[in-house]
């Protein structure tokens, strides 16, 4: 410090002073202080006497002559100060007021309108007597016209644009930068002395108008000051210029390209890339325009997109900042991270801008992102904007608290309202987060509170402030019926003792002349340490990638245009990683759901075989079991390692209970079908031991008549001819002895049932006598009895009570038909219960139509329904009880196996050359066994292979409705999209089968006969195995051929039903060389699968699609609940999920016959549409309710989940308008009027609605 002072003397000794030599005494004795003094003294007068003031620009010859180096004078910044005076020579053409309004046209008032257009959009006040979709196209089309508008005025690009972008887009990156601050230096030059010159002069107008309040007689002197003011303020904001007009100007050249479909203009790819290139300089970029109160939401995606494209992946902790007008907000940012936001006093910033901050690479690791994102914005509560301000400000409020991971909430000065203001405004932003759970956190500044070191000191401040905190939180939770929150630490995590700073005023006295407080510095330090703790405490999934920063501004934007900012929250974000969840989901689900199905299929093989009499629970229970456990791992790893895995956790529990319901309910269903089928085994068992008798005694006399002739060379048509002989007569001798059998009246049985169920109805006896079985028809006037209420209003039923009643008719007709089928399936006898359970589905079906008392069934249509379906079952009954008859009646069955006994005769009779027939004997019992097992099995290889290749089937049901509606749009057939939206399961289901019938039969049924080969390989292989392996075994005990088809039928195992007592009759033969035997097999094993293989593809392949359709369906199957507004399908994936139903997309109400009350006029709105709006409906021609309060109604409207959202698909406005007739015809309304289709959905071709399909 002395060797300083020493050479600061001399120079001051020597300092020759406008000709006047200076001195300054130094003598030995004096102290450092008194030197310092005089020098100082001695300064202030030289400066005093001085008249010379020189700019720092006129210092520079000074300091060149020094040897100081002057930045000014390197090349890259020589280069970017010509190009700056090149823009400013094209500024400075024009008078300063005009240049925005010619130079920078599109961000006036095109562009203002533009955004009121689109506030309307949202907020739909202003229809009239339109609808709102007729009222929405003409928004939409307004706000077309204006940006062509400004597209016109915008290119081709004025002097002015074109050499800024020229600029951008060709320099360097460090030319770039120092343009930038060129450009500001001379534009506030520019415009620094009008500005001043106008603000006196809207100081004193302000004046003005205060005086004139205070008089106690009013004049017109207040209207012409207030108009002056006003019209200065315009003045103000036209004059005022700098680089965020240029680059906002860039923006909204982008968006006017954008909305125009001028996308291949070279230049609308170029303008984000030199924004995005200026942003990761370091350069702030403005992300809310502060004149328009508006996002420039295209532009403001497309900067972030190409950002996301120079730094991939790369993590952002957003900082924000909230404070009233000129409390020191960017001051303290600047200060924290040497920013260069700007500062000065007044309304210096307009609006939110953002600016980003690398992080040193050494740090990543620990804080957990790459990048700082600093977000500045405008001061709350400014008085200039008068009562626009307080929306205005909690939009702001809302917009930045929500986008960042902390926010600073800055506080100037003790002045109790001014608390007040700013506390009210962030507690209701932050409320507002937790209701759509985000999670940012917050620290409070408390500026300019004098020199407050100790904590103790502001405890009784930091007690104050968390009590109005409270008080707030509890009354914002009221207003926005918030229930779980009392007090601020239940809004979000806050630590008054940590989260609250205390700073000292930054001046040391009072500027200009005042030096920088040193206190504040070391305030700034704390804070920002207590940030960057913060931030390395932050939970990682909510540090977010940029693109989640992108979708974050989205969401919040949109929400807050669509005013219930809760209501209309949409976390873009989390949709997309729940449907990447929901896919991946869909694929664990399939995988369990595949193992238990060929599980399934190899229990039912063992119980056919006769291997499992009881199910024990291991044999289901464990190999699941396995499988399960290998698919949680799968789902705790992807939950662990995805990106998204922050977002993700919040399923997690959820997701692994759906896994484990899956499992049970696969593991119950297959336990029930395996005991079911164990029981139809057991009777059938009983059965076969009724038959086995004769069957024995008939073996028994063979082979007496195979030792009478054994040993006489006897042709093949003189063994036929001796059992034939004796055949007959012994089938006669048993068929003697069986007792009578009682042949069951299903049709008397059938009428006693109806007429016990329906005794009080007289009619049902004479109903018997005249109906002859014809199919059921729907009568109105005798089937449905309107209400009473109800009939008062509306003499006639609606089409749409009509299409319930329809479609609850096809309902109980699609129930009867599956549960006649699985009866059949059963094999079993006709049972007199079967016509009660046909009653249930019935009754039960009637009950739960949501008819809402309008309407009820009558009786006579219950009776003449079940007498119709009682009619077709007793057909089926009858043919079930003759099927069962054939295949159970002991001479029947004896007759079928004539052949067999003649082959177990043949072979006693050979003795050493019955191997070739004990070998044909066997092959011809596999043929069939073999034939029906690939049947089997081909249904869930197929499944497999359309669950993996078909794109319709390898995503959730979502995923197929799309496609759904592909084939629909492409058929363009009115019937089927009928069936579709009033009968959306069943459709499915019928889509699903027709895809499977496609799927299999084309090109020849090739996907089949591939398949089939397949199949027959891996049984063969089977077969094969168990023959040499029971043949190596058999060889080592010397066993007999009854003892070799043991082993044989053990070793097939699970792969095919191949019961060991369909083998008796061969099982007495003397087989000694098992090794022949063995080889025999093997040779006659082609022969035998490939006339398996002829067997299977001539067998009729309906019965297997409906299997595989079957499979699909549960796999694909969710909740089929419909919008009560349009019918849109609820797209839960589980079939009695908790929570609210939902759909990304509704329909035109229209869709569904909806109409305006009391007339024929169609009701064209979307239903996410109308409750944004003040529309109201009407239930029951008495019952009104907005549709914002939709819940109110009761009922299914209470149960669903409908958001505002004016993002309908173009699909059924394209279906309204090219099915307009049909729908006019089917509902008997008219789109006329309020009904009337809008001209923008005429202009929708089918290619436009196909191709938003297939994004």
């Amino acid at each position: 410090m002395n060797e300083i002072f020493k050479e600061l003397i001399l120079k001051i000794e020597t300092w020759n002073f406008e000709g006047e030599k200076v001195g300054v005494g130094s003598g030995r004795n004096r102290n450092e202080a008194d030197l310092i003094k005089e020098i100082t003294t001695t300064i202030r007068r030289l400066l005093e006497l001085s008249d010379t003031a020189l700019s720092i620009e006129g210092c520079s010859q000074i300091a060149r002559k020094q040897g100081f180096l002057i930045d000014e004078d390197q090349r890259d910044c020589k280069e970017a100060k010509e190009k700056a005076q090149i823009i400013m020579a094209l500024l400075g053409e024009m008078n300063l007021s005009h240049i925005k309004e010619n130079l920078l046209p599109l961000q006036g008032q095109l562009w203002h309108w533009w955004c009121k257009m689109d506030k309307e959009l949202y907020h739909l006040r202003e229809k009239g007597n339109r609808s709102i979709e007729q009222h929405k196209s003409d928004i939409e089309t307004e706000k077309q016209i204006i940006r062509h508008k400004q597209l016109k005025k915008a290119f081709p690009p004025n002097d002015l644009m074109q050499s800024f972008l020229q600029i951008l887009q060709r320099s360097k990156t460090q030319v770039k930068l120092y343009f930038l601050q060129w450009l500001s230096v001379f534009m506030d030059g520019f415009t620094s002395e009008h500005l001043e010159n106008l603000r006196e002069k809207q100081r004193s107008f302000w004046s003005m108008i205060q005086t004139e309040k205070q008089k106690a007689q009013k004049s017109n002197s207040l209207d012409h000051w207030q108009k002056k003011l006003e019209a200065i303020s315009m003045e103000i904001s036209a004059c005022t210029l700098g680089i965020e007009q240029l680059l906002r100007e860039v923006g909204q050249m982008y968006e006017a390209l954008e909305e125009t479909s001028c996308k291949r203009d070279i230049v609308f790819l170029s303008l984000p890339q030199i924004a995005a290139d200026l942003m990761v300089s370091g350069v702030p970029i403005e992300l809310m325009d502060g004149d328009a109160s508006y996002v420039p939401l295209k532009w403001v995606v497309a900067v972030f997109d190409k950002v996301s494209e120079k730094l991939p992946g790369k993590k952002l902790f957003v900082l924000s900042i909230l404070g009233l007008q000129s409390s020191g907000k960017s001051t303290l940012l600047n200060a924290l991270f040497g920013l260069q936001f700007s500062v000065s006093a007044g309304r210096c910033t307009r609006g939110a801008y953002m600016q980003l901050l690398k992080v040193e690479e050494t740090f990543t690791e620990e804080l957990g992102f790459d990048f700082l994102l600093v977000v500045d914005t405008e001061g709350l509560r400014a008085p200039e904007l008068n009562n626009k301000s307080q929306n205005r400000d909690n939009e702001l409020a809302t917009f930045v608290i929500g986008l960042g991971n902390l926010t600073l909430i800055n506080i100037f000065g003790e002045n109790p309202s001014e608390m007040q203001d700013i506390l009210q405004i962030a507690v209701q932003a932050f409320l507002r987060m937790k209701q759509v759970k985000i999670s940012p956190s917050c620290l409070f500044v408390h500026q300019n509170v004098g020199e407050v070191t100790a904590k103790e000191q502001t405890m009784e401040g930091r007690r104050r402030l968390e009590q109005k905190l409270d008080e707030m939180a509890a009354t914002a939770a009221e207003q926005e019926q918030c229930s779980d929150v009392s007090r601020f630490s239940d809004v979000i995590k806050f630590d008054v003792n940590t989260h609250v700073h205390y700073f000292a005023h930054l001046w040391d006295g009072n500027p200009p002349m005042a030096p920088p407080n040193p206190q504040y510095s070391h305030n700034v330090q704390e804070l920002k340490s207590r940030i960057l703790s913060m931030a390395k405490q932050e939970f990682r999934g909510n540090i977010m990638k940029i693109s989640d920063v992108k979708l974050q501004v989205k969401d919040l934007w949109r929400a807050l245009v669509s005013e219930n900012f809760i209501f209309s929250f949409r976390n873009t974000r989390e949709v997309v990683a729940m449907s990447k969840l929901e896919t991946k989901y869909n694929q664990w689900s399939w995988k369990l759901r595949s193992h238990m199905l060929h599980l399934q299929n190899q229990l039912n093989n063992q119980i056919q075989n006769g291997k499992i009499q009881t199910l024990k629970i291991s044999s289901l229970d464990d190999p699941i079991i396995k499988t399960y456990e290998t698919i949680k791992e799968d789902l705790e790893k992807y939950f662990n390692e995805d990106p998204e895995s922050e977002i993700l956790i919040q399923w997690k529990g959820n997701f692994e209970n759906k896994l484990l319901i899956l499992k049970e309910t696969l593991i119950s269903d297959a336990k029930r079908e395996a005991n079911k089928c164990i029981t139809l085994k057991e009777s059938q068992e009983t059965l076969d031991k009724k038959k086995m008798g004769y069957e024995n005694e008939l073996l028994k006399r063979s082979r007496e008549l195979a030792l009478d002739v054994k040993g006489k060379a006897l042709s093949e048509e003189e063994l036929q001819e001796k059992f034939n002989q004796l055949w007959n007569e012994w089938v006669y001798d048993v068929s003697s002895n069986l007792p009578p059998t009682m042949e069951p009246n299903i049709e008397v049985d059938s009428e006693n049932i109806l007429l016990e169920h329906f005794i009080k109805e007289k009619n049902m006896v004479n109903l018997l006598k005249t109906n002859s079985g014809k199919k059921f028809q729907v009568k109105y006037d005798e089937h449905v009895k309107m209400s009473k209420t109800y009939v008062i209003y509306r003499k006639q039923l609606e089409a749409g009570d009509e299409e319930l009643i329809h479609m609850t008719t096809n309902c109980i007709l699609s129930r009867f038909d599956e549960t006649v089928a699985n009866i059949w399936k059963q094999h079993r006898d006709y049972n007199v219960n079967d016509f009660h359970e046909i009653l249930r589905i019935i009754e039960e079906e009637v009950i739960s139509v949501p008819t809402k008392e309008r309407f009820s069934f009558t009786s006579k249509y219950k009776m003449e329904l079940a007498l119709c379906l009682f009619r077709r079952a007793s057909k089926i009954f009858n043919e079930m009880h003759k099927a069962f008859k054939t295949a159970n009646d002991p001479v029947i069955s004896l007759q079928s196996k004539k052949d067999d006994f003649f082959m177990s005769f043949k072979i006693s009779c050979q003795g050493a050359t019955s191997i070739k027939s004990f070998v044909d004997f066997l092959c011809n019992k596999l043929i069939p066994a073999v034939s029906t097992t690939i049947w089997k099995i081909m249904a869930i290889r197929i499944a497999e292979d359309m669950q993996a290749t078909c794109p319709e089937f390898n995503g959730n049901r979502a995923k197929l409705e799309k496609y759904i509606l592909i084939s629909l749009a492409e058929e363009e057939n009115f019937d089927n999209y009928w069936e579709y939206i009033h009968n959306p399961e069943s459709f499915f289901k019928t889509y699903i089968e027709k895809h499977i019938k496609r799927y299999c039969l084309e090109k020849g049924g090739e996907k089949i006969k591939t398949f089939s080969k397949i199949n027959l390989d891996i049984i063969k292989k089977a077969i094969l195995c168990a023959i040499h392996e029971s043949t190596e075994e058999a060889k080592d005990k010397s066993s007999t051929a009854s003892e070799w088809l043991d082993l044989f039928c053990d070793h097939l195992g699970n792969n095919l039903i191949f019961p060991r007592t369909d083998l008796r009759s061969i099982e007495h033969q003397e087989i000694k060389d098992i090794e022949f035997l063995k080889e025999a097999m093997s040779v006659e094993l082609d022969a035998a699968m490939m006339r398996a293989e002829e067997k299977f593809l001539s067998m009729p392949k309906d019965e297997m699609f409906l299997v595989i359709e079957k499979i699909l369906s549960q796999q694909l199957c969710g909740c089929w609940k419909q919008c009560p507004f349009c019918k849109s399908i609820c797209t839960n994936t589980i079939p009695a999920h908790e929570g609210d139903h939902s759909v990304p997309f509704h329909r035109p109400q229209a869709v569904n016959g909806y109409h305006w009350h009391k007339t024929d006029e169609f009701d064209i709105d979307f239903c996410s549409t109308a409750v944004a709006s003040d529309t109201q409906f009407v239930l029951n021609d008495t019952l009104k309710f907005r549709y914002k309060t939709y819940r109110q109604a009761g009922g299914d409207y209470a149960t669903w989940n409908i958001t505002p959202d004016s993002s309908s698909q173009t699909y059924w406005k394209w279906f309204v308008c090219s099915f307009k007739s049909k729908l006019e015809e089917t509902y008997q309304r008219k789109f006329k009027n309020k009904g009337e289709i809008p001209d923008s959905w005429t202009q929708i071709t089918k290619q436009d609605v196909l191709n938003d399909l297939k994004k």
